[in-house]
């Protein structure tokens, strides 16, 4: 069961997430993205950050 606090540090990193998110996207926007662009560079992070955790995890397992 989650406590007070850490119920509230999860809806500030949601919140923090969000915010962060809908900027990088008006951004992206402006700079005039297309939403089919966008959705590739998306990709692109979500690959990036699966290849990190394999990494981390086959060198956690080789310790």
């Amino acid at each position: 069961m989650m406590t007070s606090t850490e119920t509230n540090k999860t809806a500030l990193f949601k919140n923090r997430n969000q915010t962060v998110a809908r900027s990088f996207y008006r951004h992206l926007k402006s700079e005039g993205f297309s939403h089919e662009q966008i959705i590739e560079l998306s990709t692109t992070l979500l690959d990036l950050v699966a290849t990190d955790l394999q990494t981390r995890n086959q060198t956690a397992e080789a310790k």
